[in-house]
């Protein structure tokens, strides 16, 4: 093919075409253009080994969607696992101290954020002023267990 007087072979404008993609990809980071890239290469690739062009299309279709479906959900997982906790979710794992007595059939409250929740146990009595470990939120009401001596030291 033939642009303003410069001949430029199949596999020249797969690579153009994967440049192309790539750059729109890069723009938008929204991963959608990456995996056609990906697939002409693939048919540059055949071109250069001298394959029709029915079959360049062939490869950049087959690659593209073997792309697709195997390769986004493991960079999307990876991308995508930074998720900062925020509001009642970042309380979950932190300390606080037990400003009431708590058992498993009487709730108490739990300084924790610098705020005061309710709080509730599982299993035992949690005594006041004891250091607890907040392992779980509903609604207004932490679910906290005491935190072991060992772990105090």
């Amino acid at each position: 093919m033939t642009i303003m007087g410069i001949t430029l072979g199949a596999a020249t404008l797969w690579l153009i075409a994967a440049a192309v993609l790539f750059v729109i990809e890069a723009l938008t980071l929204g991963l959608t253009t990456v995996w056609f890239g990906g697939g002409a290469i693939g048919a540059a690739i055949a071109a250069m080994l001298g394959a029709s062009v029915l079959i360049q299309v062939v490869v950049f279709l087959i690659v593209s969607i073997i792309l697709l479906i195997f390769t986004r959900p493991l960079v999307k997982n990876r991308l995508n696992n930074r998720t900062e906790k925020t509001n009642v979710d970042a309380v979950i794992g932190q300390e606080g101290i037990a400003e009431t007595d708590i058992s498993e059939y009487a709730p108490g409250q739990v300084r924790a954020d610098g705020k005061v929740w309710s709080a509730v146990c599982e299993k035992g009595t949690i005594s006041r002023n004891s250091v607890v470990i907040i392992k779980s939120i509903k609604g207004v009401t932490l679910t906290v267990e005491e935190k072991k001596q060992e772990e105090n030291q």
